[in-house]
């Protein structure tokens, strides 16, 4: 069971996540956990490993029940990035990482009702 605040939250600060918040974490997560399992199959040494992923509403007043609005309350797109530093060439991470989105459950899905940009950075 997760406590949430809300379905969708505005405010600065909350005392749990909002359930578009869970989402964008468990995907993360998801992207993190993938590319260290494929990292792992090509013998990549991973040194460090962070996500950032952010989404769109397509319309929050709609969400927020503001007569008139047009649209849909739902997510429009995703955005992610996945941080590597590791003893690795760049082709080696890419093909890692394009397996990792191939593998990923989560990735598939969401793919098929947002825009989804996902990228893998590497860093020193």
């Amino acid at each position: 069971m997760f406590t949430i605040c809300g379905q969708a939250s505005f405010k600065e600060t909350d005392p749990h996540p909002s359930a578009i918040e869970y989402l964008l974490g468990i995907l993360g997560g998801d992207l993190l956990s993938g590319f260290s399992i494929q990292a792992s199959r090509h013998s990549i040494l991973i040194y460090a490993l962070e996500a950032t992923v952010a989404g769109r509403l397509n319309n929050p007043l709609v969400h927020l029940g503001v007569i008139g609005e047009q649209g849909h309350a739902g997510l429009e797109a995703i955005s992610g990035t996945v941080y590597v530093s590791a003893d690795a060439e760049e082709i080696e991470l890419q093909r890692a990482w394009e397996e990792t989105l191939l593998r990923s459950p989560l990735v598939k899905t969401l793919e098929r009702a947002v825009t989804l940009s996902l990228a893998l950075q590497q860093i020193p």
